[in-house]
């Protein structure tokens, strides 16, 4: 059990975790060597500590960075960006959270290095790394900020470290990016640059691993396809 407080969100990177308590603040522990824990310094935490004032409704981790959006909807990035996985333009490591634009944001989802969001107005947005499509954009071009991903509108999104995967407002699932052990799900190896459409079933979640996927029909039947070493 870790300490007393009841919780509403989770969530684990490589080697760092960030929490949302029922108050709705944010906490974070664990290694801290690029300042992914938000805490302005880069000094690890054994324990959670609480992360500026804001209060929070949902938060992703990356392998060396963070993002939250807070209970206004914007969206805040923190740690490493060496590939612009924070979305604030440049490639400067961040070590308490910044703001990124000004859209209003409902999901976000973290892969090792790249990291993508979904706006208020239901557009999927990607930035960061980009080798082999993973943000999605038919091509393998490194984005510095949030850059839109095709016209569809999506409800649920997620980030391995090569691949992402994603449903769209009809729940339908997309899969894009590397692909070399099936994590696609699209029974091939073949990578893809931009969204491709998962089987013919509807989904309400799904998440992704290092390099396989798990997902969630609207029968409420899980599926798993990948990396099964």
């Amino acid at each position: 059990k870790v300490g007393t407080d009841t919780w509403t969100v989770v969530a684990a990177g490589d080697y760092h975790s960030l929490a949302i308590n029922s108050d709705g603040y944010l906490y974070s522990f664990g290694y801290n060597n690029y300042g992914q824990l938000g805490l302005g310094d880069t000094t690890t935490r054994t324990s959670p500590v609480k992360v500026g004032t804001d209060t929070w409704t949902a938060v992703a981790v990356g392998q060396y960075h963070s993002l939250a959006i807070n209970s206004d909807g914007y969206l805040y990035s923190f740690g490493y960006n060496g590939y612009g996985q924070l979305g604030l333009g440049d490639t400067t490591t961040r070590t308490s959270p910044t703001k990124v634009g000004t859209d209003t944001w409902i999901a976000v989802a973290a892969g090792e290095g790249h990291s993508l969001a979904i706006n208020s107005d239901g557009y999927l947005y990607g930035f960061g790394w980009n080798t082999d499509g993973k943000l999605g954009l038919g091509d393998t071009t490194n984005r510095l900020s949030p850059t839109k991903v095709g016209t569809d509108t999506w409800i649920a999104v997620a980030g391995g470290r090569g691949h992402s995967l994603a449903i769209n407002s009809d729940g339908y699932l997309y899969s894009f990016g590397y692909n070399n052990v099936g994590q696609l799900g699209l029974g091939d190896t073949t990578r893809r640059l931009s969204p491709t459409k998962v089987g013919t079933d509807t989904w309400i979640a799904v998440v992704a691993g290092r390099a396989h996927s798990l997902a969630i029909n609207s029968d409420g039947y899980l599926y798993s396809f990948g990396y099964n070493n």
